[in-house]
């Protein structure tokens, strides 16, 4: 038989599981503005207190859902395995596989799509603080590419820095205003395809430019 510690265990993270499956359905439904302790408690069908008896307060469970869902912050425990990018062709592979599923990521999760928006749309003092740690687990990998631009016209993290923002922009635009943009189809599987390979090809033309 199960003991009464296991259970009430067992019954306290799948009562948080619910309460940050509500904040990402209360955001696709409403968008982060929708967001409030009372809401979020009736969506997950549990007494409001249990949020600040798991969470502290609405905000630590708000930035505890994006802590799990954001693409670029689930690489914060990850970052050890980069220094193994030594070679050039590692670095090649490596980024332009993370940016094509940033991509695919961003396309298919509704949910961050919104939170991405709200940051770049409002000052929230905790949008700001994600943006922050987003920005410093970059510069982290980003430091792993450093040497094979030493001599180099170019500036790879600047690169990063388009391609990063840039897909911001073609999932939002796409998802919000459909369309085309430079008559690629975004919402159309040819075309995010056709987003994926260009990625790999910049990434490419990027470690070709003649060093100095």
């Amino acid at each position: 038989m199960e003991s009464k510690d296991n259970v009430k265990h067992r019954n306290k993270e799948q009562t948080k599981r619910k309460l940050l499956q509500a904040v990402g359905e209360i955001i696709i439904e409403k968008g982060y503005a929708g967001l409030g302790v009372n809401k979020i408690a009736n969506k997950a069908g549990v007494d409001k207190k249990l949020i600040y008896r798991y969470f502290g307060d609405g905000n630590t469970l708000v930035e505890t859902y994006i802590l799990e869902k954001d693409y670029w912050l689930g690489f914060a425990d990850k970052l050890q395995e980069f220094n193994d990018i030594k070679t050039p062709d590692q670095a090649k592979e490596t980024i332009s596989t993370m940016l094509e599923r940033q991509f695919n990521f961003l396309y298919e999760e509704e949910a961050m799509q919104h939170m991405i928006l709200e940051e770049l749309t409002s000052k929230s003092p905790l949008m700001a603080s994600i943006c922050n740690i987003r920005g410093t687990i970059g510069a982290s990998l980003l430091k792993h590419t450093d040497p094979h631009f030493k001599n180099s016209e170019v500036n790879f993290r600047a690169v990063s820095a388009l391609l990063v923002s840039g897909i911001y922009y073609l999932v939002l635009q796409a998802k919000i205003n459909g369309g085309t943009i430079c008559g690629i189809d975004i919402n159309s599987t040819e075309g995010r395809k056709e987003i994926t390979k260009t990625i790999r090809h910049i990434i490419e033309w990027a470690y070709e430019v003649p060093k100095g």
